[in-house]
């Protein structure tokens, strides 16, 4: 059976040689990939029109195989089209440091500064000293890009970039602790070296990586243990000379201080080698960067695993939300998207809603085999136009449906729908009800939390329950934690 998906997100993760394609659905209770591809192509440039056919020959295909199309497009270019720095501000406060920023950037760049677009990332303030990374690129670059993923009817959302997605997806996962750290970028041709202090990026770089036979390696899934061995090596030995250069390089680095973890992305099917080989060739803890345990890979059992890290972590922007909300685009060149409302509550309601129906009408026998049937009707018509929508903002759908049923629930029962509506009121948002029962004065939930625990006092605060408490025990699953509530309704005294 297809699995039913409130929102769907595309992350597309461009680099010189390469474009990795990741796409995500989110349920009420997960997040799955979908379809996830790693797309050899040409370098691509505006006078190129061989390498700007094959791209959009290649990931149409992806899009129509998958059907991609959503309004949630999150975007990297290449990172040699990035530029990334890093300094401090003295300031007395946040909108001193907005004012101030203009003329700090004019120093780090020797064209206009109109020629860009910024994102400035301002996270620590220490001794009324605020640390920035900023990163920008060409307009004339992005709208290239722009312009090509408009050919494919996609308009993108946001333009990220790589190093922030790759952080991100270290934060979220709470891996790094670290005073001291250094993270890898392994792309076939190109690798970047960051900088981490304190969770701060401090310093970023590439190089080029001119091993021969490296490309060829980096993409085969054979087992060449050999080729794998020499190549991954030589790399290894590379990387760890260039981590000493940028370390070197870092002026705000004390010298006593020593790296604690280098953590790896991208690689390819190199990855585990260069892990095992860099870690031998410096001596520090190497970490392979992965995606977060909540993420559901067993939907699609046929992806790029191996090479979907940044394209997954651009992907999940629109779906969970991220330390570092990095957008190069100005707010008229995004997609216009209705307001979000808390879809997993509103749905959850109306399906809660749509199960005390069924009960109430199975225990009182009462004569609404019609209201019974329409609902039907209408959730295996939004099922069905699932598929085949394309540029329809799901969401809307969905509670446009659900509103007409709540509308036809709440004229055949008012009093027993209040109390649903103050169940959604109270219900953390980390709590799924997944079947409501009322028996004579007592009322029975079933669901799943992540703190079942914090759910009977939080029920008992209401005047309109009393006396609650478990039935049976509670039981962990992969989800949270299933539960069942027994609870008396009425107005305590």
């Amino acid at each position: 059976m297809r699995n039913f998906y409130l929102e769907k997100s595309l992350g597309i993760d461009i680099r010189e040689k390469s474009v990795c394609l990741t796409l995500l659905g989110k349920t009420l209770y997960q997040v799955d990939v979908l379809a996830s591809e790693h797309i050899m192509i040409q370098s691509i440039s505006k006078s190129d029109q061989k390498a700007e056919s094959l791209f959009l020959e290649k990931v149409n295909r992806f899009i129509i195989e998958h059907e991609a199309w959503t309004e949630n497009v999150i975007v990297s270019i290449p990172r040699s089209n990035i530029t990334v720095q890093s300094f401090k501000l003295p300031s007395p406060d946040r909108k001193s440091v907005d004012s101030m920023m203009g003329f700090e950037l004019e120093r780090h760049f020797s064209s206009s500064l109109d020629n860009f677009y910024f994102y400035n990332h301002i996270t620590t303030k220490k001794q009324n000293q605020y640390h920035i990374v900023c990163a920008a690129v060409n307009k004339e670059v992005a709208a290239n890009y722009l312009e090509l993923l408009k050919k494919l009817n996609l308009k993108t959302s946001v333009l990220d970039v790589s190093t922030f997605a790759n952080l991100n997806l270290l934060l979220v996962n709470g891996e790094h602790q670290d005073p001291l750290s250094v993270m890898l970028d392994i792309s076939s041709d190109l690798i970047e070296i960051s900088i981490l202090i304190n969770s701060n990026l401090e310093f970023s770089r590439t190089i080029a990586i001119k091993e021969h036979g490296f490309q060829e390696v980096f993409l085969n899934p054979e087992n060449q243990s050999e080729p794998h061995k020499r190549i991954s090596e030589k790399v290894a030995q590379t990387l760890v000379e260039e981590i000493k250069h940028t370390l070197a390089s870092c002026r705000n680095i004390d010298d006593s201080k020593s790296v604690d973890t280098i953590y790896i992305s991208g690689g390819g099917y190199l990855i585990s080698h260069l892990a095992l080989r860099v870690e031998q060739e410096s001596g520090v803890q190497v970490v392979k960067l992965q995606s977060p345990k909540s993420i559901n890979q067993t939907a699609q059992s046929n992806y790029a695993k191996a090479f979907m890290t940044t394209s997954l972590s651009l992907a999940l922007r629109e779906l969970k939300k991220n330390p570092i909300e990095a957008n190069l685009l100005p707010e008229n060149l995004t997609t216009t998207k209705k307001k979000k409302v808390n879809v997993k509550k509103t749905v959850g309601l109306a399906l809660a809603t749509v199960f005390f129906v069924i009960a109430y009408m199975v225990n009182q026998n009462i004569q609404a085999k019609n209201t019974l049937t329409s609902l039907n009707k209408q959730l295996e018509e939004i099922k069905t136009q699932m598929g085949p929508l394309e540029k329809v903002d799901l969401e809307y759908e969905i509670l446009q449906k659900y509103t007409k049923a709540l509308n036809k629930i709440d004229k055949l029962n008012p009093a027993k729908f209040s109390l649903l509506v103050e169940l959604s009121q109270i219900i953390p948002s980390d709590t799924w009800l997944k079947k409501i029962q009322f028996k004579k004065k007592n009322m029975e939930l079933n669901g799943i939390s992540k703190n079942a625990s914090q759910l009977i006092p939080i029920v008992e605060q209401s005047s309109h329950f009393q006396n609650t408490h478990f039935v049976g025990t509670i039981i962990t699953e992969s989800t949270g934690e299933k539960f069942t509530i027994k609870t008396a309704i009425g107005t305590k005294e």
